[in-house]
């Protein structure tokens, strides 16, 4: 197997992180065995140590180099659901104190206990990650599993601890919060749908969008193990609207991050080259911010190699020429300016270091371009002294083919070298320094990554309440309440709890341990010598999540008069069945002159009302009530309407239900009885079906339904 397809297979591996479920901080790493000393060189960069392997890159070694490696035992990962007789953690740092950074990639090596495995295969129950001090928590690091040598390979670009992990059990719930913390590799069949995703962002000054977050979607649901349909609930229905917002904007970064590392794996091995050439002519015209160039460029050194064609200079072979010029050009190159391929590599990763930030995304493989181009002209620019040098020093060796210099073989003889350079340096080279490349945008991936784990790492505190007056007992004392529905791998005591004397239940749990125990949507209540495993509940509550604090009623959790006094900000009408409301009235002979157009509207209009409660009393108010406006919600475009005057009408406030009979004129009265409520968030809501009533000129009665919702914050 080729280096570049063993790379690409490489990154897309599975890479792992961990302190999702409650580890608290704490130290950074507890040392558990002496530190080994190695000393490594450009000749022997590698290390063999006792109980890891590391290959260095020569590139990065320039003298004898001391590598510090010590086996420790990792903190910020072991908890009361994972233990130690659960996962089986071998963990290294690993320190090089001579060099600051590495321009090349680095393989680490750790053994896996294949015998630990109880159930499962390995590739499900192995993996590895890294310990991030400066941000105290384990980080995902692509690696790749050889199963004939029951080791690990890792492969990064820094130096810090590193472990490869062995799960007993992938059925378990420590198996299950080990693999969530597993982040996946790129869903299969993402090649088909990438274009379409980075295609989207660019007509949309590359702003991930419905493509980029059906993606994340994708990659989360992988992940998570479970369906698209929870997710879509979890971001539409069941978790408030600003987390819900939030964790919506983490799966549009994934889905597009995702989408450039596969563009970066394509367009390195030469496909899609027409997507390639399409977004890098895009890509210049705006300047884009969080995505584009800065990511796309780090796939473009290695397109740069593929689009240079040796075919090109076919006719000015480097091998074969008989010129004295080429002889003089081709001494100069082997005894005076001659650049290894490890001078070439450190000059074009600095290149590429010096071009990340650029707007253009020709850039770097302009820079790349350029740099090659000044190399091979380097000789036609000496003084014409040194020239007739060189020449000189060909014509000692009794050579005398060829004619006299000019322009044209100037280039003949540059374009050749250039040609052969480009393939010469390769592998040693432009594959290197692609996988480097390639490594950065992966690492662009992870991020998205880690911070859709962060999101969904946000905790909220749960208070479960009867929601009791002042001297009042509690009804459910001693009741059991549960959490529902949950997954097969739901730790279910978690999940559980009892009411107390107060009327009260708190718990606390993060959104991704919502999500991966079932995310439920539903609290069950059941007696207190109920068996909640088998016996039907008394009573089950639907609830909504919110963070950081969320509150579940036990009983129904009415405002009082003085939270539903005052000015409602927003309360509309809309008519929801107006065709059959006319139809029924045209049956029983009444009146009806609404044109078809008329209907029409009607089905699409929405009235937004005048809706002021002004208290009397605790169960007594006057309703103020009018039809402000109308908007025509299909074209967004405002109703053309004269309103009435708001009317004023008596009203009555009981156990939550606001009633009042409006009489909007003679012929017209709307009969109230509305359902108000509080939010979690502490709103005022409400949302009823009532009806307008009325007579038409001949004392038929008349009937059309409204459909009335309101808020107040």
């Amino acid at each position: 197997m080729n280096l570049r397809k063993l790379i690409s297979l490489l990154i897309l591996v599975t890479i792992f992180t961990n302190i999702f479920s409650g580890c608290s901080g704490g130290s950074d790493v507890k040392n558990s065995s002496k530190v080994q000393e190695f000393k490594i060189t450009e000749d022997n960069p590698t290390v063999n140590a006792d109980g890891i392997d590391i290959l260095f890159s020569e590139y990065d070694i320039n003298e004898e180099t001391t590598v510090n490696i010590q086996k420790v035992e990792p903190q910020n990962l072991f908890n009361e659901e994972v233990t130690k007789e659960d996962v089986l953690v071998n963990t290294f740092e690993i320190k090089v104190p001579q060099v600051e950074s590495f321009t090349s990639l680095i393989n680490i090596d750790i053994p896996y206990d294949e015998s630990f495995i109880e159930n499962g295969s390995v590739k499900s129950n192995v993996g590895a990650m890294y310990y991030d001090e400066t941000q105290s928590q384990w980080i995902p690091i692509p690696f790749e599993i050889d199963e004939a040598n029951k080791k690990v390979r890792i492969i990064t670009n820094h130096l810090s601890t590193y472990s490869v992990f062995t799960i007993k059990n992938e059925n378990t719930r420590a198996a299950k919060i080990i693999k969530v913390n597993s982040f996946p590799p790129l869903p299969s069949g993402i090649s088909q749908v990438f274009e379409a995703v980075i295609d989207e962002a660019i007509n949309n000054t590359m702003t991930p969008g419905k493509q980029a977050f059906e993606l994340g979607q994708s990659v989360v649901s992988d992940w998570l193990g479970i369906s698209g349909a929870t997710l879509t609930s979890i971001t539409q229905t069941l978790y408030a609207s600003e987390f819900a917002s939030g964790l919506g904007n983490a799966f549009n970064n994934v889905g597009l991050a995702a989408a450039m590392v596969q563009a970066a794996y394509d367009f390195s091995s030469g496909k899609d080259k027409e997507l390639f050439t399409n977004l890098t002519k895009n890509l210049s015209y705006f300047s884009v911010g969080r995505w584009g160039s800065n990511a796309l460029q780090l796939s473009f050194v290695g397109v740069y190699a593929i689009d240079y064609s040796l075919n090109k200079f076919a006719t000015a072979a480097w091998d074969g020429r008989k010129e004295i010029w080429y002889e003089a050009y081709k001494a100069y190159y082997e005894k005076e300016n001659i650049r290894t391929a490890k001078q070439w590599y450190s000059k074009l990763y600095w290149i590429w270091q010096d071009t990340k930030e650029s707007k253009d995304p020709n850039a770097l493989k302009a820079a790349i371009d350029n740099e090659l181009t000044s190399y091979v002209n380097a000789f036609w620019n000496l003084p014409d002294s040194d020239k007739a040098f060189w020449q000189s020093e060909i014509q000692k060796t009794g050579f005398s083919g060829g004619g006299g210099l000019n322009k044209k073989l100037e280039e003949e003889i540059s374009n050749a070298h250039k040609a052969r350079l480009v393939k010469d340096l390769q592998e040693p080279v432009f594959d290197k320094l692609e996988q480097a490349v390639r490594w950065q945008l992966t690492e662009e991936y992870t991020k998205e990554l880690i911070n859709l784990k962060n999101y969904l790492n946000k905790s909220t505190n749960v208070l479960i309440t009867e929601n009791l007056k002042a001297g009042e007992k509690a009804e459910y004392a001693g009741y059991i309440v549960r959490f529902s529905p949950l997954n097969d791998t739901a730790y279910v005591p978690s999940w559980t709890g009892k009411i107390k004397d107060d009327g009260t239940a708190q718990t606390q749990f993060t959104a991704l341990g919502h999500i991966q125990s079932g995310a439920p949507d539903t609290l069950l209540l059941f007696e207190p010598d109920a068996n909640p495993d088998t016996d039907e509940p008394i009573k089950e509550i639907p609830f909504k999540i919110s963070f950081p604090n969320m509150q579940i009623n036990l009983k129904e959790m009415y405002p009082t008069m003085d939270e539903i006094a005052g000015n409602w900000q927003t309360v509309y009408m809309t008519f929801p069945n107006i065709e059959a409301d006319l139809n029924y009235i045209k049956s029983e002979g009444g009146e009806c002159d609404f044109t078809a157009e008329m209907v029409e509207l009607f089905k699409v209009a929405r009235m937004k009302c005048k809706f002021e409660i002004q208290k009397i009393d605790e169960t007594n108010a006057t309703l103020v009530f009018g039809i402000t406006s109308g908007i025509n919600t299909s074209t967004g475009e405002a109703l053309d309407i004269e309103p009435d005057p708001p009317v004023s009408a008596s009203a009555t406030y009981n156990e939550g239900v606001f009633a009042s009979k409006v009489i909007m004129d003679d012929e017209m009265a709307i009969n109230l009885s509305l359902d108000m409520k509080k939010t979690q968030e502490g709103n005022r809501v409400f949302e009823n079906t009532s009806t307008i009533i009325g007579e038409d000129e001949n004392g038929k009665i008349m009937k059309i339904t409204i459909n009335l919702k309101g808020q107040k914050e």
